[in-house]
């Protein structure tokens, strides 16, 4: 049998109320000097969170929402990644350069019409990764215009398989400062439409 879980009691607040925060002077857990790798969402230890591609766009965002992520993977069921979308995907003119060429209202657009293909991404490699410092994760995504960065590594077989995910919102939250990355417009339907 089982383990029983149990509730844990809750008590009133008395006041006042204090948060504690580290003393003057403490630096964060990590900084740009801090080895890469820290900062990486490694996915043998955490189960990446997937969609399908003929969910709705609404459906993404809802998940990321709930999550509290900016980046799903798109695999059919049982299936291997066919891309990824994210907040930005959902957020950028996609949707609304697609919803006028196919004439639908946004409701009906896919995650497969709006995601960036896995033909379409470049990643990172692990061993890279290994030897570098958050300070080169960050100018490498501040070069690429990107939020994220896929991590990979390559098998005995020669394929190549995603094995994490470094995001500027996990390198804001360990080093407790905020890492900005301007969005870069990356093919000619994206530049087009910046420029209109």
């Amino acid at each position: 049998m089982a383990d029983a879980y149990r509730p844990l009691p809750h008590h009133p607040l008395n006041q006042p109320v204090i948060v504690m925060t580290p003393p003057e002077g403490h630096s964060a857990a990590v900084s740009e000097q801090s080895p890469a790798i820290t900062a990486m969402t490694d996915l043998s230890h955490i189960r990446p969170l997937m969609i399908d591609p003929f969910a709705s766009m609404n459906d993404a965002n809802e998940k990321m929402i709930a999550y509290a992520v900016r980046m799903l993977f798109v695999a059919p069921s049982g299936q291997e990644m066919i891309g990824i979308i994210t907040a930005a995907d959902i957020l950028s003119e996609k949707p609304v350069q697609y919803m006028r060429e196919v004439n639908c209202a946004p409701g009906e657009v896919l995650v497969r019409d709006i995601m960036t293909p896995v033909a379409g991404l470049e990643v990172l490699r692990l061993d890279d990764v290994e030897r570098a410092r958050i300070g080169d994760i960050i100018e490498t995504l501040r070069h690429s215009g990107k939020q994220h960065a896929l991590v990979v590594q390559l098998g005995a077989d020669g394929r190549e398989t995603v094995c994490g995910i470094l995001s500027t919102s996990q390198i804001s939250r360990l080093m407790n400062a905020r890492v900005e990355v301007a969005e870069v417009a990356t093919n000619f339907a994206a530049i087009q439409s910046a420029l209109s």
